[in-house]
């Protein structure tokens, strides 16, 4: 069914980045052709925060032209990276690093402080003579019920570490600590039986989605994919996409119409982390403004299959049709385009997916 829609034709509270000595302050705003390494321990090595932090790059940039490899010897600390960082950069040759380790290293207590300062000063030595810029990402934060006590104090002491050595030697980070801490903290209070853990260290899946959209916020790429229609004149503005085919019923009860999408910004399949507390809808911002329709209540289809409804008061507004989606809990069309994208296949497709629309009143 796909080949018939496709023509031709990333802070949240809590995040600290800071510009490393040498690079622009604005230095990782993505550059087209950009490689880059996601270079960590176990936690980058199950891959799901580097799978959504490429979802979210691709579906929303893809006129950058990006590239991506995972580099992990499936656990480690800073001293793992150090080890194995010149084969890994002169195999991908990145122009960019994601810098993730520090959970495994807080196992050595205080006393192991001083040679995590000094592996993590090893690594990026090795990442900026390879002409390669390097960002931090902090590690996980815990649900200390299933991480105990003293492993949580344990890996507290090196995340607040780890901010303040960046701080001091001018290496950006981005802080993925605390607000998985503070996911945790609030989602339990809404359920308590709501963890981030999937055991004693490692994040469930919807978790480390939540991680890829912390780090995705705090590189401050805006995406804008939005179609306004006016009803009334029967005319219509596009940005990120583009419209064919507008219909207005002559009482304006009823807009059909055929949308390109230049840029896609559709949630990532499965699972989601809860949308209180992360900016899902805030970076997956799929809008569509209606005005001058009659008065009453609409329903949004989208190649036949309803995904939500609303009012004409509140499409006057504008409304994020992924916001309706998850209100109905409805299964949009493109759910199979998503999961293909997350395996990283037909990324041909993206820019190039067309559906059709409907805004009808009920």
């Amino acid at each position: 069914m796909f080949n018939r829609r496709f023509v031709l034709g990333l802070l949240c509270l809590g995040l600290l980045v800071l510009p490393a000595r040498g690079q622009e302050a604005n230095s990782f705003e993505l550059k087209d052709g950009d490689r880059i390494a996601w270079v960590g321990s176990s936690s980058t090595n199950i891959g799901v925060w580097p799978k959504t932090m490429e979802f979210l790059l691709r579906t929303r940039h893809p006129q950058l032209k990006l590239s991506f490899k995972k580099f992990s010897t499936g656990g480690g600390s800073f001293a793992t990276g150090h080890q194995n960082l010149d084969k890994w950069l002169d195999d991908f040759k990145p122009t960019v690093v994601f810098l993730n380790f520090g959970g495994n290293d807080a196992g050595a207590g205080e006393k192991g402080l001083p040679m995590y300062k000094d592996n993590m000063t090893k690594c990026v030595d090795k990442i900026t003579a390879a002409k390669a810029r390097v960002i931090f990402t902090g590690f996980q934060g815990a649900d200390v019920r299933k991480a105990g006590e003293a492993p949580a104090a344990r890996r507290k002491l090196y995340a607040e570490t780890q901010f303040a050595f960046c701080k001091e030697k001018g290496w950006p980070i981005v802080d993925v600590f605390h607000p998985t801490n503070e996911l945790q903290l609030k989602a339990q209070k809404d359920d308590d039986k709501y963890t981030i853990l999937r055991d004693t260290i490692h994040l469930t899946d919807p978790a480390y989605i939540a991680w890829g959209y912390y780090l995705y916020d705090a590189l401050k790429m805006p995406s804008v994919n939005d179609l306004t229609i006016d009803a009334a004149k029967n005319t219509a503005n596009a940005k990120g996409c583009t419209f064919f085919q507008l219909k207005v019923n002559e009482d304006r009860s009823e807009v059909s119409f055929e949308r390109l999408e230049e840029r896609l910004p559709i949630l990532p399949p499965g699972a989601l982390p809860p949308r209180k507390y992360v900016p899902l809808e805030r970076h997956s911002q799929y809008g569509l403004t209606v005005s001058g329709l009659k008065v009453g209540d609409y329903e949004i289809q989208c190649d036949g299959k309803t995904i939500g409804r609303t009012t004409s008061e509140a499409l006057g507004k504008g409304v994020n049709v992924n916001t309706l989606v998850l209100d109905s809990g409805a299964t949009p069309p493109w759910d199979g385009l998503a999961k293909q994208i997350w395996a990283g296949k037909n990324l041909e497709q993206i820019g190039k997916t067309q559906w059709q629309w409907r805004v009808v009143r009920k």
